[in-house]
């Protein structure tokens, strides 16, 4: 297990960005008919999975680097897809999605306390 968080996070916070661009290319797809698209989400989703499986070699606990990453995912894709047109953003989308970056934030100060309190 390697011990550089900082390399960790790095893949984390990348396979989040490959996430949402495959995740947005999946609607350009149309059903897995247009060949490039279909090769892209393909590659990008190997590169996101790759990422979230080296950044768990490091010493980000597995339920952390997954929280984080799939956060990033959901959070950047809902984004991206509005700033596109894709979707729309209501109060009510905004307020959700508000809780998940809650979520994830305090799952990770919660891990970070329990590693204070495991040190001591």
């Amino acid at each position: 297990m390697r011990s550089d968080t900082a390399y960790g996070w790095t893949l984390i916070i990348l396979g989040g960005v490959f996430q949402i661009v495959w995740a947005i290319g999946l609607d350009y797809t149309n059903g897995f008919t247009h060949l490039l698209w279909d090769a892209l989400v393909v590659v990008f989703v190997f590169l996101s999975i790759w990422c979230l499986s080296a950044a768990m070699r490091t010493d980000i606990p597995v339920s952390t680097a997954y929280t984080v990453w799939i956060g990033l995912g959901v959070v950047g894709t809902i984004v991206v897809s509005a700033i596109l047109g894709l979707e729309a953003i209501n109060v009510f989308t905004a307020v959700f999605l508000a809780v998940i970056v809650a979520g994830v934030v305090g799952l990770k100060m919660t891990q970070e306390r329990t590693e204070i309190a495991e040190q001591l």
